[in-house]
């Protein structure tokens, strides 16, 4: 995806991560949604409380009591109606043309505007799908 003199290669590569969500969830997603199992489907859901719960994704170490999914970042960012090459209007940060993950710079943009194209991916895969996608880069002095 990053080569030398592309256009594209202006880019931290993959920007999201590919989210994880209950099976449960998962079934409200189209039935074309990629979806990779993560742990026993025969599990039985379980209720988190709100004080157990530590932040997104799984706990760590902890032995999944969900039965677990990974989703397609890539397939949701597209699905919620952002093509490749997408740009907000005036701004110098794209969607990269070969790969919806990326997000590049096409010369100049500063860090404000790669975080208002990542908020409005964000937003929309969040209004499609219920879905918030997590930045892949750690960011300094930005956020999102």
């Amino acid at each position: 995806m990053l080569k030398p003199g592309d256009p594209d290669a202006t880019s931290a590569g993959s920007f999201f991560t590919n989210p994880i969500v209950s099976l449960s969830f998962s079934r409200t997603l189209p039935e074309s949604a990629p979806r990779w199992p993560l742990n026993d489907p025969e599990l039985p859901d379980r209720v988190i409380p709100l004080d157990d719960y530590y932040g997104i994704g799984p706990v760590p170490g902890a032995v999944p009591v969900v039965p677990l999914v990974k989703l397609s970042a890539a397939w949701l960012i597209e699905h919620a109606g952002i093509s490749r090459g997408f740009r907000l209007p005036g701004s110098r940060a794209a969607v990269s043309s070969k790969h919806t993950l990326a997000l590049t710079n096409t010369g100049g943009a500063s860090g404000e505007e790669i975080a208002q194209l990542a908020r409005f991916v964000q937003q929309r895969v969040q209004a499609e799908f219920g879905v918030i996608l997590q930045p892949e880069p750690v960011l300094v002095g930005l956020g999102l």
